[in-house]
């Protein structure tokens, strides 16, 4: 796309090496209206450190990536994945409610992405040899076997919750009305329903006609739609002829507490099942029609991710499983969805074939302090990266940090809806050991996990106000303001003794700075104050103590009103700061930006903040008129002598300063391996206040990853000065 004076947006930013990059165009570092002529290397305390003409010539990196099997050029795996449907040949159809690159319903065979049903959204896929079928509003709709929409619907009256398909039948379960509904399939209209108490996942029986469902589940209207079993009876698969009549056996799993979630007929005649209870395996089940059915074996380890060395992913771990399927040649599928999705394609003998990965959908990753930049962790993901390798092939997954069976309470399995309140990871090193502190694209709390192996344990957090998304998550917190939580009996289990209040009162509002620095005192606020949270040291279960009692609140440093980022360094006693101020000041619209204003401030404990002198104070690039998309900076981190920042709608562009004077070095977009050059790519928006963190190895090197919420993936850049 061209914007009106006929350049292209990228051509706006990256003219060619070197090139002035002059006020008005994107990535322009701008001039303080009062100080026009401050040199660009000016020494004098508060002056802006470079003028209209800065230039950002355009730096030498390697662009790679984690959190994806794709670089997302041409394929990525999907953000959601709530069931899957496989085909005789083992195409594999998928439904969601949202992929941010609009591949919510991607088609996949042989380990690649071939198609999507696009406009599809929901619960429900089925396929048969001629159509697929998928949810489409309070029914499903039929697709071409290429993901094509026809005008062929079935209207079940709510959206369904699980389907499936013969080359005659279309059969749906609607959780409203609590019944199971047989549609023809070449007519949609409805052959007959019968009652089933909480349905959930369906299966069908291509030479039979029986059909499987379970009973006695319900499931979670946020963005991870994970079941639950129900509050008025036992988990069970029930069987059925296709005329509704009760085959003589019902299926009540391996353990009481199972919970299946998907259900699919082999290319045997037996019943595959999908339990993410405990166990998390892959049932079989023979003899369907007897009294009692026979369950013949299982896949995958019991336990699942907690098993063997609880984290540590391999071929036999499952989790979050959310579908089952098989093809003609007895090949067993299975989709997970938890804080992620993942693809499995497993021969006869159980052994993995291939698998798929998308685990990144609005993160960002750190480094940890202690590994040389190698080590990287996301709010749920640990990977390990050899710079020495290509890019798509320099990062190892080594980690999977939630297990929500041993630890149901995590509040990443209660904070992943629309408000995205954990996406940003802060890794610190404290009481030697390794801590993760996560906050959300609103900035509304700071939860922290201890790493024990590769399982982050919930260990405390800070709320701002009383958490509303979920009426049943956090049992017993607070019923108004702000509060504390900490882990005093080591289970990560909140209880109503481990709060501790604020006297009733919340934070002060639209304050977005969260920020922990290398002795573990944390640093929030930013509208009317900061609020500094000293570290109290450690409980007997080594969780980090914070209290309101100790809490320090100071003025925001001149000239900021409002402060919106800070990082401040222990070892040279160096803060920066960033957000707004009487002359460039705070606008509505801009409530996820960082700020135009960026400065340092050395001696920082020695100053007090409201008198405090900026050694050096600039605009940050910042510019609404570029078309078609504007300007404006949202996250930023500094590492060794260089501070890293980027925009939101300017996706992966990154922009390097100088931390002596804040003076430009240069900028770097992605490269062609993410995706080719355009004007709206190919990358996504940094759609989170914290969306970039940075590093510098032994080697001098500097590594910097970036959010990438378009392809489901973290952005990682090397640059050698």
């Amino acid at each position: 796309m061209e914007d009106k004076r006929g350049f292209t947006r990228r051509q706006l930013i990256v003219s060619s090496a070197g090139a002035v990059i002059a006020g008005g165009v994107a990535g322009a570092l701008l001039t303080d209206s009062t100080a026009q002529a401050a040199s660009a290397r000016s020494a004098t305390a508060g002056a802006v450190a470079a003028d209209s003409n800065a230039t950002f010539p355009t730096l030498n990196v390697t662009t790679s990536w984690v959190g994806n099997t794709y670089a997302g050029a041409t394929q990525w795996m999907q953000d959601f994945l709530f069931n899957i449907a496989v085909t005789a040949d083992g195409t594999v159809y998928t439904n969601s409610f949202w992929d941010e690159g609009g591949d919510e319903a991607g088609i996949y065979k042989d380990g690649k992405v071939i198609g999507n049903s696009h406009s599809a959204n929901g619960d429900a896929v089925a396929v048969n040899s001629k159509n697929a079928f998928l949810t489409v509003g309070n029914g499903l709709t039929a697709f071409s076997l290429a993901g094509v929409a026809s005008t062929l619907t079935f209207a079940v009256g709510s959206p369904p919750a699980a389907a499936a398909a013969t080359d005659t039948q279309v059969v749906a379960t609607d959780r409203v009305q609590n019944r199971v509904i047989i549609f023809d399939a070449a007519t949609g209209t409805i052959v007959r329903t019968w009652a089933v108490n909480m349905p959930g996942a369906v299966t069908i029986d291509p030479k039979s006609g029986d059909v499987w469902v379970v009973s006695g589940v319900t499931r979670d209207t946020n963005d991870g739609h994970f079941w639950h079993p129900g509050t008025n009876g036992p988990v069970t698969v029930l069987g059925f002829t296709n005329t509704g009549t009760a085959l003589a056996g019902t299926i009540s799993g391996p353990a009481a507490d199972w919970l299946p979630t998907s259900l699919a007929i082999d290319v045997n005649g037996d019943l595959l099942v999908g339990d993410n209870g405990p166990l998390r395996q892959v049932h079989t089940y023979t003899a369907l029609t007897s009294p009692k059915p026979t369950l013949a074996k299982s896949l995958g380890r019991p336990g699942g991710i907690g098993s063997g060395t609880p984290g540590v992913p391999d071929p036999t771990k499952f989790w979050g499983i959310s579908g089952v399927g098989g093809d003609s040649a007895g090949n067993v599928y299975v989709g997970m969805n938890e804080f992620g999705t993942w693809l499995r394609k497993y021969n006869p003998a159980g052994n993995l074939v291939w698998q798929l990965i998308g685990q990144e959908f609005v993160t960002t990753g750190d480094f940890d302090p202690a590994s040389n930049a190698l080590d990287i962790y996301s709010p749920h993901a640990h990977y390990r990266m050899d710079y020495s390798k290509t890019p798509g092939s320099d990062s190892t997954w080594l980690g999977y940090t939630l297990d929500s069976v041993k630890y149901p309470q995590d509040p990443r399995l209660f904070m992943i809806g629309h408000q995205h309140h954990i996406t940003s990871a802060f890794v610190k090193r404290l009481n030697n050991n390794l801590y993760m502190y996560t906050t959300g694209m609103y900035s509304g709390e700071l939860v922290i996990h201890k790493m024990q192996g590769e399982i982050a344990v919930p260990s405390a957090a800070i709320f701002k106000a009383h958490f509303t998304d979920d009426p049943n998550w956090p049992p017993f917190q607070p019923a108004t303001g702000e509060w504390i939580w900490r882990d005093a009996n080591g289970d990560g289990v909140f209880t109503a003794d481990e709060y501790t209040t604020n006297n009733g009162l919340s934070a002060p509002s639209n304050c977005w700075v969260w920020f922990v620095d290398d002795k573990g005192d944390v640093w929030e606020g930013g509208d009317r104050n900061l609020r500094r949270y000293p570290l109290q040291g450690f409980d007997s279960h080594g969780n980090p103590i914070y209290d309101y009692a100790h809490m320090v609140t100071t003025a925001l440093p001149a000239p900021f009103k409002p402060v919106r980022r800070l990082n401040y360094d222990v070892a040279t006693d160096v803060m920066y700061v960033s957000g707004y101020t009487a002359a460039q000041p705070f606008e509505n619209a801009h409530w996820k930006e960082c700020g135009k204003v960026l400065a340092r401030y050395d001696n920082w404990s020695k100053q007090d903040p409201a008198t405090a002198t900026p050694t050096w104070q600039i605009l940050l690039p910042w510019d609404e008129t570029v078309q078609p998309v504007a300007t404006t900076p949202v996250s930023w981190q500094p590492a060794g002598d260089y501070i890293f920042v980027c925009g939101i709608a300017t996706r992966g562009l990154v922009w390097v300063l100088k931390a002596s004077d804040g003076s430009p070095v240069g900028m770097w977009e992605p490269s062609a391996i993410v995706g080719p050059p355009s004007a709206y790519g190919p990358t996504g928006w940094v759609d989170v206040p914290y969306g970039l963190n940075a590093a510098k190895g032994s080697d001098g090197s500097y590594h910097v990853t970036v959010e990438d919420d378009l392809k489901n993936k973290i952005l990682v850049y090397t640059w050698k000065p």
